[in-house]
């Protein structure tokens, strides 16, 4: 089970992981950018996600409600359509400037929800972020 991660530069703080793809495009959809027909297709891409990719309603093992939430969400591999898609975004994140690193592993640390494309997982000490 091959699960896949696009991340940027910037860090989720305290945390410090890295920020997910998808937080990089509603972040360039608030600030405008980037030019008008990337932007379109900007638009839908996270439009897609939003109709096409569950929203997990926990990002941590603890049930006490004030609890940090620190998981970090990976797709599957075999996820294909939500795969090529996330590639797409990756390409239009990069020309506005903001670089994008593939992560992989098949260890992503304690599962809090997984479903048929998505794993989010309290990543262990070793696992990239």
């Amino acid at each position: 089970m091959d699960l896949i991660r696009f991340v940027t530069d910037a860090r989720h703080a305290p945390y410090g992981h890295r920020s997910g793809i998808l937080q990089a495009a509603y972040g360039l959809l608030a600030d405008g950018g980037p030019a008008d027909p990337q932007q379109a297709e900007l638009r839908s891409l996270v439009d897609w996600f939003e109709r096409h990719l569950a929203k997990p309603s926990r990002f941590t093992v603890s049930r006490y409600p004030r609890a940090q939430e620190t998981a970090i969400s990976w797709i599957r591999g075999s996820a294909r359509e939500h795969v090529v898609r996330l590639r797409r975004l990756v390409a239009l994140v990069e020309v506005a400037g903001i670089a994008v690193t593939e992560l992989r592993t098949r260890r992503p640390g304690y599962v809090v929800y997984e479903d048929d494309h998505q794993v989010v997982a309290l990543p262990f000490a070793d696992t990239a972020r």
